[in-house]
């Protein structure tokens, strides 16, 4: 039996809800344990074998996690930081190698300053090679002169800790830039990065010790809101070229686990721009069923330590979406069109309707419904 940890420190975020059945789904052999505040989406599922409680404070969880860590370092197979704050908030708090290549989701401590972090993403490029728009980390020694000068508009003003596409701002010309500026509500690290207009490409990646286990990629068919917000549906396909490019990110930072990661493909100078790693899980991932590419397949090699096998090539699309996130979307851009692809189940959309969990399913639900209250009460 392999003893898996999920973590996540928040009771806002709704993708851990779904990851437990994704372990559960990967054998019988296979122990799910979650640590988390009592109002997780964690514990709304029925795939997760045991619950630690901690309260819903980050330094306390913090502790909480390092101790069982320490009473038995070998008991977890498999520790699992399922969000951008969990994540910042252990890599803020661990300085032990060991601890380290234990409990985070790369196994090269000294590439720590790219998880959660746009700026330290942005510098690893840099001093890998990796293709990547051009950036300045901003300071305010930078004056607009120098930044127009040094790149070219249109360019995205980056908050250093931001996810879901917050803290992300389009500045279309230079006269615009002294405006975006005073918007960024924390200018500690922010990044300023080129524009690239290109192909949107999202991709989830599981990864054991730097090598490659199995990749899906996207074409973005909906975002909520605008193209730097979370997707709704997407189209689903492998890529060798990017399958190349993730054989060398993952042993370049060496990726121990899940990666939500994005590129901007520009076919005039047929380069893959690397744009966004967040070495954590996504909703997508609990997914992947409807895909090539099963994660919960990838999870059972890596639990019975079996060696990485070549990644079967298929050119075959999968069209995917999420339940609850489409059907908000479709109710706030007014989109009828979308909302029949639920009704009359297109191309069987009925699939992604998460019934094989109704706990899971009723939470999902009421948040539903409670959104559409407040929209209807605007």
């Amino acid at each position: 039996m392999k003893n898996i940890l999920l973590v996540s420190i928040n009771s806002f975020f709704d993708t851990p809800g779904e990851i437990p059945f994704l372990f559960k789904k990967a054998g019988k052999n296979v122990n799910v344990e979650v640590l988390c505040p009592k109002n997780s989406w964690l514990l709304s599922n029925r795939f997760h074998d045991k619950w630690i409680e901690v309260p819903e404070d980050a330094e306390l969880i913090k502790l909480k996690l390092l101790q069982l860590v320490k009473d038995d370092p070998n008991y977890y197979f498999w520790i699992i930081l399922l969000d951008d704050e969990t994540v910042k908030l252990m890599n803020d708090g661990i300085e032990s190698e060991e601890l380290f290549k234990k409990i985070m989701p790369i196994n090269k401590i000294e590439n720590r300053e790219v998880l959660s972090s746009k700026a330290g993403l942005s510098n690893f490029c840099a001093t890998h090679h990796i293709a990547t728009p051009k950036f300045i980390n901003y300071s305010k020694e930078h004056n607009i002169d120098s930044i127009i000068n040094t790149l070219q508009f249109p360019i995205l003003l980056k908050e250093d800790f931001s996810f879901s596409g917050l803290g992300i701002q389009y500045c279309e010309e230079p006269s615009m830039l002294a405006s975006c500026l005073n918007k960024v509500n924390n200018t500690s690290n922010l990044v300023l990065q080129e524009f690239i207009k290109g192909k949107d490409i999202g991709l989830e990646a599981l990864f054991s010790n730097g090598e490659l286990v199995m990749y899906n990629c996207a074409e973005i068919l909906s975002y909520m809101y605008n193209q730097f917000s979370f997707t709704t549906r997407r189209l689903y396909y492998q890529d060798k070229n990017i399958e190349a490019h993730l054989h060398t990110l993952g042993k370049s930072l060496g990726l121990n686990g899940f990666a939500s990661i994005q590129y901007i493909y520009h076919p005039e100078r047929k380069i893959y721009y690397l744009i966004e790693v967040d070495a954590r899980v996504n909703l997508w991932m609990a997914y992947s069923r409807f895909t090539a590419n099963n994660f919960s397949e990838g999870i059972k090699r890596i639990v019975e330590e079996k060696n990485i096998e070549p990644i079967v090539f298929t050119d075959k699309k999968y069209e995917v979406a999420i339940f609850d996130r489409d059907i908000r979307r479709c109710i706030k851009h007014k989109d009828i069109k979308g909302f029949m692809r639920w009704i009359f189940n297109y191309h069987g959309y009925w699939k992604f309707i998460p019934l094989h969990d109704l706990k899971l399913f009723n939470r999902i639900f009421k948040k539903l419904l409670k959104d559409l209250f407040h929209k209807f009460l605007k």
